[in-house]
């Protein structure tokens, strides 16, 4: 935490914090008015940011969604979503079809444009490895950390043996459908070289396929030009002429850069001409970094529209992935890849195998329909629950991090806080040292537009996230220990300033929650049973909480979470479903009537 009281970010600090930022602001103000455009296929949105009393905050947003533009032209939206933002606001953004720029004084039109998001369809990438290789999983990686798609066939052909099949990784070139191919030598035999050759080769003339990048020997890179030189343009690298962090880091910057200018050559408005692009992991990444700074916690940011973005600061280190592939609208065809049955035992009913496929595919057919239905929010937590533990793993997370802040994108699960809260805790599963996890939400969908502000003017974008970023969910307060379920794992008592008092008592497996709310003050006394701690303090230690300090309140409260690390469920069916059941209504989820 940083000097005088924590706050949770993006609900205001102090009289005197608020007062000693403006100042500094002040002191070095390079813009007054921001406008930041998010766009991706599942949303368009136009969010405005202006001086409020002094302070930078978040003014207004207009947002178009259900597919509001045809792929490939998002841009589109553009025009619909300010106008929009004009009526709102009573102020004038557009001239014609151009942007009013600089903020005029009467306070028309804006100072800073920002783009972001997903403007533009996402970069195929292949990454053909021959051998085992330590590179190739570093060069997959960080080309999953910019706007791509990546198709690995190393993962994809896992199954063959005896050297590649020449039909294969035709067959897989022609699904992936790749505009770039990066080709990885290891120790791989002369054979699967010129299969691997022969196949990108095809690729080239038959497909989008234009560009290529050879790390391998000179020898190999050698053949490669000979092969392919004449279809593809090339580039190429040893292995030994550079470190192999750095070699990855070098195709993340090339990734990075050909999408940025595959953003400024689409066709679209006048007005795109002016914004500072900013794409949307580094723009996640520049929020995740600043709450690590700011409360002092290992952070795990993540936000899902179109495609998955997931940012970390654990331990001194961040963590980075991209999938623009995964998501619950425009790309969950792709959750098909998750076998059904770990899908299944997320659901708090009987269903069958079949029924998740059903679900996926109707929900491809459309992907913009919101999920009214309560059987629908539920698949699509159990669906999330896998996405987001299939991300932490990719992004090297591991299992059970040490993270005691969760920052969310927009509702995931849209207008259900206890499946959004379950999904998040049983995704991420984070054993924080504390034994404490705030879960904060982004509300208004402002992750990666501050995110973008921070790119141009730091000092804004903080105090914009400082005033309107999060808001609290929850904090849950997770209790370890082995033992069969229903045996008592805590008791505890919230003791509030007016002196009344709450005693509770929590069993192994079971969620216990405490309505308390944001800026609630109160002491929290857990006294955990001999074999249980909480988080990773000594086993029967007690522990004081002081609300609204140690431990914040939230829409659903101060949840204890006495389920253990890995969460676990049971093999029978009908027990599986009873104690998924008991947790929505531990959360006070009613039961369907």
């Amino acid at each position: 935490m940083t000097g005088g009281k924590p706050t949770w970010p993006g609900r205001g600090g102090s009289g005197v914090e608020q007062e000693e930022r403006v100042a500094s602001r002040l002191s070095q103000r390079t813009q007054d008015s921001a406008l930041v455009l998010d766009v991706d296929r599942v949303a368009a949105r136009a969010l405005l940011f202006d001086m409020v009393e002094g302070v930078p905050r978040f003014v207004a947003a207009a947002v178009a969604t259900a597919g509001p533009t045809p792929e490939g032209d998002p841009a589109a939206a553009i025009p619909r979503v300010l106008r929009d933002l004009e009526e709102q606001t009573g102020r004038a953004l557009l001239e014609g079809e151009e942007l009013i720029t600089p903020q005029r004084p009467n306070g028309d039109g804006i100072d800073t444009v920002y783009l972001t998001g997903l403007p533009v369809p996402p970069i195929r990438v292949a990454v053909v490895a021959l051998g085992e290789s330590h590179l190739a999983r570093l060069v997959a990686a960080a080309a999953r950390r910019t706007m791509t798609v990546v198709a690995e066939a190393a993962r994809d052909l896992a199954g063959e043996s005896g050297g590649l099949s020449a039909v294969a990784v035709q067959e897989w070139l022609r699904l992936a459908d790749p505009e770039v191919v990066v080709l990885v030598g290891g120790g791989a035999g002369a054979e699967d070289w010129t299969v691997a050759l022969d196949a990108i080769g095809d690729a080239a003339r038959d497909g989008v396929l234009r560009q290529g990048i050879v790390i391998a020997d000179a020898a190999r890179q050698q053949e490669a030009a000979a092969a392919l030189g004449t279809v593809l343009e090339l580039s190429g690298i040893a292995p030994d002429e550079a470190a192999a962090t750095e070699i990855a880091a070098a195709l993340e910057g090339e990734l990075r850069g050909a999408y940025l200018r595959r953003v400024r050559e689409a066709e679209g408005p006048r007005l795109l001409a002016s914004a500072a692009v900013v794409d949307r992991p580094v723009a996640v990444q520049a929020v995740a970094a600043f709450l690590n700074r700011r409360m002092g916690r290992n952070v795990v940011a993540v936000v899902s529209s179109e495609g998955t973005v997931l940012q970390a600061a654990v331990g001194g280190r961040g963590a980075a992935l991209h999938r623009a592939e995964w998501d619950l609208s425009t790309g969950v065809r792709s959750l098909m890849q998750i076998p059904a049955d770990q899908v299944v035992r997320w659901l708090p009913m009987r269903a069958s195998l079949d029924e998740v496929a059903d679900w996926i595919l109707n929900r491809a057919l459309r992907p913009h329909t919101a999920l009214e239905a309560r059987a629908d929010r539920v698949m699509a937590a159990a669906l999330y629950r896998e996405l987001l533990a299939r991300a932490m793993r990719e992004a090297g997370l591991g299992d059970q991090p040490d993270v005691d802040l969760i920052a969310a994108g927009p509702c995931l699960v849209a207008g259900d806080p206890v499946l959004t809260l379950l999904a998040l805790l049983d995704g991420v599963q984070p054993d924080p040292a504390s034994g404490v996890v705030s879960i904060g939400v982004d509300l208004e969908g402002l992750m990666a537009a501050v995110g973008a502000l921070a790119t141009g003017d730091p000092a804004y974008a903080r105090e914009v996230a400082e005033q309107d970023l999060l808001a609290p969910l929850a904090s849950c307060v997770t209790i370890t220990g082995t033992a069969p379920e229903g045996v008592l794992a805590v008791r505890g008592e919230l003791r509030r300033p007016s002196g009344e008092s709450t005693r509770f008592s929590v069993p192994v497996g079971s969620l216990h929650r405490l309505p308390i709310g944001e800026g609630e003050a109160g002491t929290l006394v857990l006294e955990p049973e001999p074999g249980f701690a909480v988080g990773r303090r000594a086993a029967g230690a007690p522990v004081h909480l002081e609300v609204d300090r140690d431990i914040f309140g939230g829409e659903l409260g101060i949840i204890i979470d006495a389920r253990g690390r890995p969460v676990t469920l049971p093999d029978d069916p009908a027990a599986r479903v009873a104690r998924l059941t008991a947790w929505l209504t531990d959360l006070g989820m009613p039961a369907e009537g």
